[in-house]
């Protein structure tokens, strides 16, 4: 971990090398956009792993996010709650880390090594790795259309009629005929899913990598935009600027509702977010998010938990999700527990009120107990189907790696602790139980197909962490 305390005087990039760490000045990249800045640090420090932000990270801007490079230099986002603010503040345009030391020691690595290589097989042969290789995770747009859950036109509709223009198979047609574009790319090294790609316009020209379901739901359904190429350059001018696409499309989309911007309009999709460069107040005030802008806007409909803006999934109809949007200690993360259904559990009704504390608070603490192992969560997703031997198997991984014997139930013990953790944090920070609940227009209004709400009791979403 690396903490970095005070504020610096000036712009500064930070150099870590083994243990030596340096701060060097930065007035000659601030102000750059993330990829000009990458494309000066790649020549300076070539091989190096980098970690930059953009101009909205420079500016304060709440929905401001840190990006890091692939080992081929595209970019990935760690964009959620404003860390590139946090950076910005501090003055600190770049983290350059470079590292030749012996690197993590293994107590065991030879059981270390076995019990890798059958998780890996297990990932590797779940249906589930083959479809995101070859539609990436749009190929969700399709499934939540379907079933009446896709964000649309600011979570007011449920299905989208230009659904199939931005789905899996026309996301994986487009990438099938345009040059230098990839259906599979891996965000690192050793990825064995590889469920990112890297898209081009028709020219051939790299436009962005990767785009994913919550991009394309937010700025294309939501917006009730169904051209996935200005999506992608959303996305990419998201990544230059350095933003989190999700509150942002999630702001534009608020935007809309409140006529600053059409409906369906592409290329002020783009341009919005080219206008922070610039000092635009539309565009300053997207670029501070979802909650920011409805307030500002005086909108009723403003899809945030806890100041996060939610992703494409519609709580009224994966209302496990919605209690996952509502309790999580980030506000509206569905990474930390999105129950969609799976056919491995076909008594899981996503739809009913009844019994959501129990799914959200499980895969609250199987997603927290994954990220903190440092495991892909859609590597974690195939483990799912057969819970009993996963929480085995990675324990003994763990245990591999410790030189302890550990039993199966470390990994949700683990999991459980983290989010109760997270939870005292929120606590100390102001946050209580008023707190764990949806926007009351998810309760109040019905969605235009199926006619449903959200329909979780007060009682069990206060029952996910109470006594």
């Amino acid at each position: 971990a690396v903490v970095i305390e005070g504020v610096a005087s000036e712009p500064v990039t930070i150099s870590i090398r083994n243990d030596e760490v340096t701060l060097l000045p930065a007035a000659g990249l601030w102000g750059k956009g993330n990829f000009a800045a990458v494309a000066q640090l790649r020549q300076e420090y070539p091989g190096q792993a980098l970690i930059t932000i953009g101009p909205a990270g420079e500016k304060g801007l709440k929905a401001a996010g840190v990006f890091v490079t692939t080992p081929d230099y595209f970019l990935r986002a760690a964009a959620r709650g404003g860390l590139g603010t946090v950076l910005g503040t501090k003055k600190v345009k770049a983290i350059v880390i470079d590292s030749d030391g012996p690197g993590v020691s293994v107590a065991e690595p030879e059981q270390f090594k076995a019990v890798t290589r059958e998780l890996t097989a297990t990932i590797v042969n779940h249906p589930l790795s083959a479809g995101l290789k070859a539609f990436g995770t749009p190929l969700l747009i399709g499934l939540m259309n379907q079933m009446g859950g896709l964000a649309t036109r600011n979570f007011s509709r449920g299905t989208f009629a230009g659904a199939e223009k931005i789905g899996g198979e026309a996301f994986a047609k487009v990438l099938g005929e345009r040059k230098n574009a990839h259906a599979a790319h891996g965000c690192m090294r050793g990825c064995v899913v590889q469920c990112s790609q890297v898209y081009t316009n028709p020219e051939g020209e790299v436009i962005t990598s990767g785009l994913e379901f919550e991009t394309v739901g937010l700025a294309g359904s939501n917006c009730e935009i169904d051209d996935l190429d200005a999506i992608a350059r959303f996305d990419q001018v998201c990544d230059d600027v350095g933003l989190d696409t999700i509150d942002v499309a999630c702001a534009i989309g608020v935007a809309m509702e409140a006529g600053r911007i059409p409906w369906g309009d592409s290329e002020k999709l783009v341009s919005v977010v080219e206008s922070i460069r610039t000092d635009d107040p539309l565009g300053l005030l997207i670029g501070n998010g979802c909650a920011e802008t409805g307030k500002a806007l005086g909108v009723a409909r403003t899809p945030v938990v806890k100041g996060q803006a939610l992703s494409a999934y519609d709580p009224r109809i994966l209302k496990g999700t919605g209690v996952t949007y509502a309790t999580a200690t980030m506000g509206a993360d569905h990474t930390c527990g999105n129950a969609i259904p799976n056919p491995s559990i076909p008594d899981y009704d996503a739809g009913s009120p009844q019994g959501q504390h129990e799914m959200s608070g499980f895969l609250q603490s199987w997603f927290a107990a994954i990220d903190s192992l440092g495991l892909c969560l859609f590597a974690s997703l195939p483990l799912l189907d057969n819970p009993p031997d996963s929480f085995q198997k990675l324990a003994d991984l763990v245990g591999a790696k410790l030189g302890e014997k550990l039993t199966p139930d470390y990994i949700m013990g683990m999991g459980r602790g983290v989010c109760l953790q997270e939870r005292k944090f929120n606590e100390l920070a102001g946050f209580g139980p008023a707190d764990d609940r949806l926007p009351s227009f998810f309760r109040q209004e019905l969605l235009l197909k199926g006619g449903s709400v959200f329909d979780v009791s007060d009682e069990d979403l206060d029952r996910v962490y109470g006594d």
